[in-house]
């Protein structure tokens, strides 16, 4: 299966609760196409999002992935397949998982569902904070 059979079909689905979220999406992104297997998180119903923006601080997985200082003019020098973290104001209660030949994230959003973006239409959407984390071992 090429990536665009992967993704051509995922682009807009709908967000539902429980089934597809922003995490479980990404860990689906990460498993089908880098072959990584991530973590499930427990995300209780209706999560405020100071539980979402503490958990993604504190969780242990953060320790198997580094930021990646961003490019002259704010561009994205990231692997193909790191994560990419959002905030709105405050830290990151967002991920999507970066596509580096598209240039883009593939997210799953709550209002508009699954959505394939490059980095200023993120800003553009209120994701005014992203930062971009490669795995710190290449090995999957």
């Amino acid at each position: 299966m090429t990536r665009s059979d992967f993704l051509a079909p995922l682009i807009g689905q709908p967000w539902a609760w429980r089934t597809r979220n922003c995490w479980d999406f990404a860990c689906h992104v990460q498993r089908e196409l880098f072959g990584r297997a991530l973590p499930c998180i427990t995300v209780p119903d209706d999560p405020k999002w100071k539980w979402m923006v503490a958990e993604i601080g504190r969780h242990p997985e953060r320790e198997n992935w580094m930021a990646v200082p961003e490019g002259p003019h704010g561009l994205v020098k990231a692997v193909d397949g790191a994560l990419c973290l959002m905030g709105r104001f405050s830290g990151p209660g967002h991920v999507g998982v970066w596509l580096a030949d598209q240039r883009k994230v593939i997210h799953c959003d709550r209002k508009r569902g699954v959505c394939l973006e490059d980095d200023l239409s993120l800003k553009q959407q209120g994701w005014i904070k992203r930062t971009y984390y490669e795995p710190r071992s290449r090995e999957c």
